[in-house]
């Protein structure tokens, strides 16, 4: 074995003794230092100077261990501080979201509320009264139609409930033509009635068409004494009115009317002269011409229609006894029997889809009834005396009408339409027997108004389908417990 003993000068030497012998190694090339630790500078070179290998006193930072390598290490203290202050960094980031989503909300709530803020100035302002409103005839003449009175758009049914109106945020846009389909130009001459589901409009007009012996009369009549609604029809022209020059509300009999009669041609050519829709002097306008009466409308005024509507055979028979016997004023002779009636002598055949169509000649036919459906369906909202409250009230909702807000007046409202549901209005003054199925009179009178009653079995649909729109709250769950009975007993099956 050896001993190797280094010593270093400016010239090197080297000693080392072996076997009792000494001998010198001189050498010019420098002694090398001594090993050092190699580090790999991808795993321990870092961009934070604390982790430097290289870095001179280590041992002189807080938070840093120095081994004797070289090696660098965070202390334990430090890592928990390390720690902390990264939660601290997420806990302020969060919040700097929270707050930016709770900016965006208050914002969103004031937009809400300025948006509802200006609804309501407009809608007062709409509602406002004028005392005086001139209306401009189609000859140039400029007329004075009197005073607008505002009235109130809440009320509400026996019971508390109250009358929702879809139509109660009118739709101020700009009108626009309706666009007729193509097959569907039947629809043309009735492009300035409202549909039936669109938004009201301030300038849109009521109307109803009345069928004969349907229960009309009852109708106008809940209207005009109940509540309080100025009528158009055949009565305001009464004592020379309808050589008035300009329109004007009359009083008869406590219900006012406007001075025009819709109930015939020339009354409503005259009435459109006039300017009767663009007036908004007139709550309700009846009229048994439906397609005539569109004269009297524009892109501007719009006609709401609404239509009661009866049993077809039931109606027939009704009209035969008042055209027979009436009320003193008969039109037919009373010798002539049902049956002679049904067979030619003075019955209307399809009446209500040849008014509805305009097809007032020849013989009906399947395509004329599926015109009458689509125009049932699409412009008119529909009623029956025999469902008379529910259909009341789905009239006051579509033609945006109301109750008085005093109690005392408005027990007085509910009482007179209950009496004028239950007396019936123009009712016959004879009582009489609806021909038995199978007899001949009611053979013919079902062939005369055939199509009728098809139209009037799709108005049963459809007054079911409406229920949605325009029902009452007790209708609509009505509704709904039956289709869930339908629904179970299709399971059942």
């Amino acid at each position: 074995m050896s001993d190797l003993q280094f010593s270093s000068s400016t010239k090197h030497e080297k000693t080392y003794e072996q076997q009792g012998a000494k001998e010198i190694f001189r050498t010019e090339f420098p002694m090398p230092e001594p090993p050092r630790p190699n580090f790999s500078n991808s795993i321990f070179n870092s961009l934070d100077s604390k982790y430097n290998t290289g870095s001179k006193n280590s041992n002189d930072r807080d938070g840093y261990i120095t081994t004797r390598s070289g090696i660098v290490f965070r202390s334990s203290d430090a890592t928990v501080r390390a720690m902390k202050d990264l939660e601290i960094r997420r806990n302020e980031l969060k919040m700097k979201k929270r707050a930016g989503v709770l900016v965006i909300g208050l914002l969103l709530v004031a937009l809400t509320i300025l948006n509802a803020t200006m609804s309501n100035m407009s809608t007062n302002l709409r509602n406002s009264p004028s005392d005086v409103k001139t209306v401009t005839a189609e000859d140039g003449t400029v007329n004075a139609v009197g005073t607008v009175e505002t009235l109130s758009m809440s009320s509400e049914l026996e019971g508390g409930e109250t009358i929702e109106n879809i139509e109660s945020t009118a739709d101020e846009a700009t009108p626009e033509e309706e666009v007729i389909e193509e097959g569907k130009e039947f629809l043309q001459p009735f492009r300035y009635f409202a549909d039936s589901t669109t938004h009201r409009h301030t300038g849109d007009s009521n109307f109803f068409f009345h069928i004969p012996r349907s229960g009309g009369g009852t109708i106008k009549e809940i209207a005009g004494r109940c509540l309080g609604k100025t009528l158009v029809s055949e009565v305001g022209v009464g004592e020379g009115h309808d050589q008035d020059v300009a329109l004007q509300k009359v009083e008869v009999d406590g219900v006012e009317y406007v001075n025009v009669d819709t109930t015939s041609i020339d009354g409503l050519h005259r009435a459109a002269n006039l300017g009767l829709a663009a007036s908004d002097l007139s709550d309700l306008i009846s009229s048994s011409y439906f397609g005539e009466v569109g004269m009297l409308f524009d892109l501007e005024h719009k006609g709401r229609a609404f239509t009661i509507m009866r049993e077809p055979i039931e109606r027939a028979v009704s009209m035969y006894y008042h055209v027979t016997v009436g009320d003193g004023q008969t039109f037919i002779d009373p010798s002539v029997t049902l049956e002679d009636y049904a067979q030619g002598n003075g019955i209307e055949n399809n009446w209500v889809v040849r008014f509805m169509t305009g097809h007032m000649e020849g013989e009906i036919k399947k395509e004329h009834l599926e015109e009458a459906k689509e125009i049932l369906t699409k412009k008119f909202v529909v009623g029956f005396m025999d469902d008379a409250e529910e259909t009341v009230y789905r009239i006051m909702k579509y033609f945006d009408w109301a109750f008085e807000e005093d109690e005392t007046v408005r027990m007085q409202q509910e009482d007179c339409i209950k009496d004028l549901i239950t007396g019936r209005t123009n009712a016959a003054v004879v009582k009489y027997d609806i021909p038995k199925r199978g007899s001949q009179a009611q053979a013919l009178i079902k062939w005369q108004t055939q199509f009728d009653i098809k139209l009037y079995e799709y108005a049963r649909e459809l007054f079911e389908q409406q229920t949605k729109h325009f029902g009452s709250k007790a209708r609509k769950k009505m509704l709904k417990k039956k289709k869930k009975e339908k629904a179970k007993e299709k399971i059942l099956k």
